[in-house]
């Protein structure tokens, strides 16, 4: 097979199993995170100094087009547009397509009207959510957001293509397409910032959304994709996107609510806050969108499948199987994370430009939002699996007495302590954990309430693996700053997180193996079969 075959292959070639897709957008998400990273060096070495009110403008101005994207888009997509569109393309193709035109349209025109909306009210509303900036940030926040919108046209029909690949289970080219935003944002520090200065890098985010769309058509086009002008609202399919959209629209509104609350205590905290807080959350949401939600993606189009066939059974085990897969990753990579928490902030962010009480603040900011990765693993995965039998209401219920903690919480932290972002990241961390422990026990009450206990072990061997695995090391970590190198120097420290990570790993893997993990025995297959097909 020539190479040209092998990339027309790979970028249609279906993925049939949760692991091998989830393994597919893990392997992606993760070098768009390390284009991320750099993305945020180059962003901070660049303004973090000299401009941090500007800079703290940019990183707020994405609030209110986030709001909106997420209530309209992400509420359809996720709860309710894919597991209809995929009920519907297994029994009738050309109405599948035919709803999921609707769907996009109608989305497209409610977008337009919130977004003129936002684009007429944009001050005010900044001056609310942001009352801590001043009358200048308030400015450029309200023009950022502006631009900002552009960007998310291009996103919803993106994000809408990307679900009906991934329904077609065909995961690859939609997920290179964050790969391909961050470089565009990159590019534009470099080469627009120097006229345009941080309006270049919001500029940046509109070209980069373009081509987040442009990389998927051709694949949408060789899967034989429709799209048509259509508007038939009275399609049941329609109806039932509608009825399941709403109260996913509304769980997501209370997650932004949340942001919101987050941004407006922050604002009114020392300068560089919001941007220092956006970097552990970076951190932070890494290993949880790697191994939570690159799983809880590949998971609904094929929960969705088990349930129009109503395979019960099947879709029980498999969301025990895929919590299972999800944690054997994320809670060891959430101890590396703990262990080596200042180490990643040097290598990541610490250029000259970015001080070192910066470093530590983030550092420590990080550390008490880590609790929130493996909550996220979970939560990504079980709220899907409610999605997939059609319960959006559970997840709402749920998100809103996380909110009530998280909002309280900060509330106090912020008034009554001098913690600051601190404050603001165990509130983050409790609601994570509120979250998680609630959809747990609703899935257990209400769709598998038999047979927990084993699997419960089975959590508790990963954890004591993952303990293993700390403890190693950080002993590694020690041993050769103390005695071997001088971690002053950044590729010193490069060097000993890499061996002091191989080694744990290397622990974490033969401890896994004698508690008799299977979770070794799937990825190691999985491996095998992947360097398999690129021998070809």
């Amino acid at each position: 097979m020539g190479f040209h075959d092998q990339i027309k292959s790979l970028s249609t070639k279906k993925q049939h199993s949760i692991l091998s897709a989830s393994l597919v957008l893990a392997i992606t998400f993760g070098l768009s995170a390390v284009l991320g990273f750099l993305r945020s060096r180059f962003l901070y070495a660049q303004f973090f100094n000299c401009c941090v009110l500007e800079l703290d403008a940019y990183n707020a101005a994405f609030r209110l087009p986030d709001l909106i994207f997420k209530l309209l888009v992400t509420g359809a997509l996720s709860a309710s547009f894919i597991p209809v569109f995929s009920s519907y393309l297994h029994k009738d193709e050309k109405k599948a397509y035919e709803v999921a035109s609707t769907v996009i349209n109608l989305l497209l025109i409610f977008f337009t009207i919130a977004s003129v909306t936002v684009l007429i009210f944009a001050k005010p509303l900044s001056g609310i959510i942001a009352h801590g900036f001043t009358p200048d940030q308030i400015d450029l926040m309200t023009n950022l957001t502006r631009i900002l919108l552009v960007a998310q046209i291009f996103f919803l029909i993106s994000n809408f293509l990307t679900g009906m690949l991934q329904v077609h289970q065909v995961f690859v080219v939609p997920a290179l397409s964050p790969i391909v935003y961050n470089i565009f944002i990159i590019l534009s520090i470099f080469f627009l910032v120097p006229s345009f200065g941080i309006y270049g890098v919001a500029i940046g985010c509109v070209i980069g959304a373009f081509f987040h769309l442009l990389i998927q058509i051709p694949v949408a086009r060789a899967l034989k994709v429709k799209y048509s002008f259509t508007i038939q609202p009275k399609l049941a399919g329609v109806g039932e996107v509608v009825r399941l959209m709403i109260p996913r629209s509304l769980s997501l509104g209370l997650g932004e609510i949340e942001n919101t609350v987050t941004l407006f205590f922050a604002s009114s905290l020392t300068a560089g806050s919001i941007s220092l807080l956006n970097l552990a959350l970076q951190l932070m949401y890494l290993p949880s969108r790697i191994f939570g939600t690159t799983v809880g993606q590949a998971s609904l189009p094929m929960l969705s499948k088990n349930i129009a066939r109503n395979e019960m059974d099947i879709f029980r085990n498999t969301v025990r199987k895929t919590i299972s897969q999800s944690l054997f990753i994320a809670v060891p990579i959430t101890v590396l994370v703990l262990v080596h928490r200042l180490a990643i902030i040097r290598i990541a962010f610490g250029a000259k430009q970015f001080p070192w009480g910066a470093t530590l603040l983030t550092a420590k900011t990080l550390a008490y939002l880590t609790p929130a990765i493996v909550s996220q693993a979970v939560i990504q995965i079980l709220v899907r699996a409610f999605y997939a039998i059609h319960d959006t209401k559970t997840p709402l219920k749920i998100s809103f007495f996380s909110l009530l903690v998280n909002v309280v919480s900060s509330f106090l932290f912020v008034n009554y302590t001098d913690m600051g972002i601190l404050g603001l990241a165990i509130s983050a961390s409790l609601g994570n954990l509120t979250q998680c422990f609630g959809l747990f026990y609703s899935f257990i009450k209400i769709v598998d309430g038999a047979g927990w206990e084993k699997t419960i072990m089975h959590y508790f061997k990963i954890i004591v693996a993952s303990a293993v695995l700390g403890f190693t090391s950080w002993s590694c970590m020690r041993f050769f700053d103390m005695f071997v190198l001088d971690t002053s120097r950044t590729l010193n420290l490069i060097i000993l997180s890499s061996i002091s990570v191989v080694i744990s790993l290397v622990f974490y893997y033969y401890t896994a193996k004698v508690l008799n993990i299977s979770e070794v025995d799937d990825y190691r297959h999985y491996f095998r079969k992947s360097t398999a097909f690129f021998r070809k």
